[in-house]
């Protein structure tokens, strides 16, 4: 029995591969928050206001805080506070989000390879064919089955979008101001979903190379200086405000500064790009330093690569000027590379899944329409049940693979504790492994457990430290883990000590230890502390207010008058050093001055009832009735306050 598969109902087409999209990515819905969703979703103030946070989204960078400035993708942010607004914080809705976008672009990419590149006239399958290699392989996991990834999703689908009709623009006479204006829109909403979207107008120039279609006319050069000029635009505003620094805990090649060594690295990491195409395993939520060790340019997988990548540049150059599909399709992968090999640029991490999700496309749409070629020269019989037939067993290993792997992203620690097996030299994953670890414990009501998990928190620390211990910041991780959480103040100073062996500047470690020592009543050794950071200048109010402290219980009188002043002309908003001055004063015995500084302290805000008592009592030997008044309204305030209570 024949069975016609007629490839021109594209209404089917599209049916299916949003249920194939739902088949592999179904069981994703059912996952919680995970890996770095709170930057964008649980922790996100502007996300969480709904509707009203867009003004704010639209106006700031996709992240920004003191250390760390992350180029403008609103529109992803904006997707999750529409959520926000009518389904609160639901990570199944939003994960089944993402897989509707994943069959959008699904559907999007079928329309791209017909009416863009024509594979249907070389045979009506193959588009079918590509796409649902696309669909089914599992390097693409982490962008649907994260909702942080949800910026590659609007990416591609709008890169795609800008594709389509920017090839109607150039390949049709009417309604070209509709198509420039409508790609135009795509290529900006592609960009600002995140900047990866900038290789899709790379694409456009090849397409129009291959096809010759680009005319002479004032329109043509219009079109492509207006999009040019919003890439140049979104480009310049990244760099002015984007402020990410990549460390060598990041990126091994961040300290390197032999080109030769940057090469054979970057070359051998093209090289891992081609792998995990192929062979999608180990999975890893991050990988970064050491899982790429710098290399030397004599080692033979980057001779290797150098040469793969060589011979694939030439043959995409020649096929493309021969007008051969092929050509432009690994022109388009090895275009989509440049932003992820390390060369000239850092990526941070390294390598990360993520990465292939655009240039997948374009190597599998290679590879396809190569054995397709190879296929017919030697005369193979090819009807769509025999391609179909031939690709089942890849179907069925990649669907696998990715509807497995779909179940690690349930939450962070799932998918942690899964990976963490093949991830002992990458530093960042076993620091961001702890972290979460540390989080999760403290979420548990089981005390016995959660002292379980925060153990295991201090022992992948300690395995980030011993892997790179030159970072101030782990060991004052670990040591805090131990003061706060493990109640084991000796260790605690012993890794504070070693972030200042590592940075003896290190302001929060000196904080800390100045901390510990006023605790247990060491001030001496506190003040050191405090004052190694009040030299550098600029001490905020904290520090002020331990600086102060430490005078007053070692009894230095004129220390704690000149340390409140200051405290005081600095942040005459608080209530602190007006009681400490007013303390002073007290112990000074000029009661008159003392009660000036205790009336600013409760002016401000303070409400202690021995204070508001001994002010009442003041003043009624001073015999002003409207000031005992006020102090004793005070007193019956807290007292109804605390009976509420």
């Amino acid at each position: 029995m024949s069975i016609n598969l007629d490839f021109k109902h594209q209404r089917w087409i599209y049916l299916f591969l949003v249920l194939t999209a739902f088949v592999l990515y179904g069981n994703t819905i059912q996952n919680d928050y995970a890996l770095d969703d709170g930057l964008v979703i649980t922790q996100n103030s502007n996300v969480q206001k709904g509707i009203l946070g867009i003004p704010a989204i639209i106006s700031n960078q996709y992240l920004a805080n003191k250390n760390i400035t992350i180029d403008y993708r609103p529109v992803v942010l904006v997707s999750f506070a529409m959520e926000y607004q009518f389904f609160k914080l639901n990570p199944h809705v939003s994960h089944f989000i993402n897989v509707l976008l994943y069959a959008l672009c699904l559907i999007a990419i079928y329309i791209v390879l017909i009416a863009v590149f024509k594979l249907d006239e070389l045979h009506p399958i193959l588009p079918f064919v590509i796409t649902l290699i696309y669909a089914v392989h599992p390097i693409h996991t982490e962008v649907v089955a994260s909702l942080k990834n949800r910026d590659e999703l609007f990416s591609m689908l709008f890169g795609l979008c800008f594709l389509y009709y920017a090839n109607q623009f150039f390949s049709l006479d009417s309604k070209k101001i509709k198509y420039a204006f409508l790609a135009m829109l795509f290529i900006l909403l592609s960009i600002v979903s995140k900047l990866i979207g900038i290789v899709f107008f790379g694409f456009l120039l090849l397409i129009l190379i291959y096809k010759r279609s680009f005319k002479l006319k004032i329109s043509n050069f219009l079109f492509i200086a207006i999009s040019f000029s919003i890439i140049l635009f979104i480009i310049y505003f990244n760099a002015k405000h984007a402020n990410r620094n990549v460390y060598v805990f990041e990126n091994a090649l961040a300290l390197n500064n032999n080109p030769f060594i940057l090469i054979a690295t970057s070359a051998k990491i093209l090289l891992y790009h081609l792998k995990m195409l192929f062979i999608s395993f180990p999975f890893r939520f991050y990988y970064g330093y050491n899982l790429f060790p710098l290399t030397s340019i004599f080692e033979v997988s980057v001779i290797i690569s150098i040469l793969l990548h060589s011979i694939l540049l030439i043959v995409g150059l020649v096929l493309l000027f021969r007008k051969n599909i092929i050509g432009v399709f690994i022109l388009c992968y090895l275009g989509c590379l440049v932003l992820y090999s390390n060369y000239p640029y850092l990526y941070v991490g390294m390598f990360s899944e993520r990465a292939l999700f655009v240039s997948s496309l374009w190597f599998i749409a290679a590879l396809v329409v190569t054995a397709f070629y190879l296929l017919k020269k030697y005369n193979f019989t090819i009807s769509s049940q025999f391609l179909l037939i031939l690709l089942l067993p890849i179907l069925f290993a990649y669907s696998f693979m990715t509807i497995r792997r779909n179940f690690n992203w349930k939450n962070a620690i799932t998918l942690m504790s899964t990976d963490m097996p093949y991830l002992e030299n990458s530093v960042n994953a076993n620091y961001i492994y702890a972290n979460n670890l540390h989080t999760v414990s403290n979420q548990l009501s089981d005390t016995s457990e959660s002292r379980k998990m925060k153990e295991m928190a201090a022992s992948y620390l300690y395995k980030t430290i011993r892997l790179f211990p030159a970072y101030p910041l782990f060991h004052l991780k670990l040591a805090q883990l131990y003061k706060y959480e493990l109640n084991n103040t000796p260790k605690a100073i012993i890794h504070l000590r070693n972030a200042l062996v590592v940075d003896s500047t290190y302001d929060d470690a000196n904080f800390e230890l100045g901390k510990i020592y006023n605790e247990t009543r060491n001030y001496t050794k506190s003040n050191f502390y405090f004052e190694k950071i009040e030299a550098k200048g600029n001490p905020d109010s904290l520090l002020y207010f331990y600086l102060a402290k430490n005078a007053n219980d070692l009894n230095d009188l004129d220390a704690c008058y000149k340390i409140n002043e200051a405290y005081k002309n600095k942040f005459p908003t608080l209530e602190y050093p007006y009681m400490n001055l007013g303390v002073y004063y007290s112990k000074k015995a000029k009661d008159d001055s003392a009660v000036i500084y205790f009336e600013k302290a409760i002016e401000l805000g303070n409400r202690n009832p021995n204070l508001i008592q001994e002010m009442s009592k003041y003043y009624q030997k001073k015999n002003d009735k409207a000031k005992v008044d006020y102090y004793n309204n005070l007193i019956v305030q807290l007292s109804k306050s605390a009976i509420t209570f």
